[in-house]
């Protein structure tokens, strides 16, 4: 009876991180689709540039600017130094040569930098009247301004992201399998976020050192996806079912 409970599990994991991959590649299509069909919109000047902002007769500040590219891009380095940390405090690789709790500490840590540096970037378009963002609509996602859905992206990406992090708190009272799950959620969160880069400037689109960084960053994401397909049995799932794992043993 242990055994096939414990099987149950197993089985069933699988299959949702199957579906959280075929969520991820209809992201990937949209966002094709979408990048295309800005393309396609002509030679306006992209909503939210300098030249945007000289059309309409705004202010623009070049070094709130940069701050905000420069916190946008540490902070997708940090995102998939994460979701790579977490992939091997899962697997357990290299446990030989580094310990465990080392790993989980370097892994929580990136992940708050992420966030930082991602919170960063969101605030500096309180700055620039040319976004037409205010508190409320950099809170909820999709909720208007300029750019109204690939910002919505970012905006749920991050707060997603928050969410699981939060999470690691009721981990005990969630149960290690069902904290697993929103755990997983990083995924839909980096998915978003990438969305949100594409679709929000055409640099990502165009061959360049960023766009490289960037499809280098998602395909490694990608592939510690599919590696979460066939995990081995970690050992704190051993933790929170001991009897169950001794009863299979």
């Amino acid at each position: 009876m242990a055994k096939t409970v414990l099987s149950g599990f197993s089985g069933r994991r699988p299959v949702i991180l199957a579906v959280l991959l075929v969520l991820l590649l209809c992201l990937l299509a949209l966002s094709m689709i979408a990048a295309t069909a800005a393309h396609a919109a002509g030679a306006a000047p992209i909503p939210g540039s300098p030249l945007d902002a000289y059309d309409k007769q705004l202010p623009y500040d070049t070094g709130v600017h940069r701050l905000a590219r420069l916190a946008a891009l540490i902070a997708y380095v940090l995102m998939v130094a994460t979701v790579v940390l977490g992939a091997v405090l899962r697997l357990r690789f290299l446990q030989h040569a580094v310990n465990r709790s080392t790993f989980y500490g370097a892994h929580m840590t990136l992940a708050l930098a992420a966030m930082i540096f991602g919170g960063i970037h969101g605030v500096t378009f309180l700055y620039q009247p040319v976004w037409r963002i205010d508190t409320i609509r950099l809170m909820v996602p999709f909720s208007g301004g300029l750019q109204r859905i690939p910002v919505g992206f970012g905006i749920l990406g991050t707060e997603l992201a928050v969410a699981v992090a939060c999470a690691v708190w009721l981990q005990r009272r969630l149960g290690y399998h069902r904290w697993l799950r929103v755990h997983q959620c990083a995924y839909i969160a980096f998915a978003a976020i990438w969305l949100h880069i594409v679709l929000v400037h055409p640099e990502p689109r165009h061959l360049n050192l960023v766009s490289v960084g960037i499809a280098t960053g998602a395909v490694t994401v990608l592939l510690t996806f599919l590696l979460r397909l066939f995990p081995s049995r970690s050992r704190l799932r051993r933790r929170a079912f001991p009897a169950r794992a001794e009863v299979v043993e």
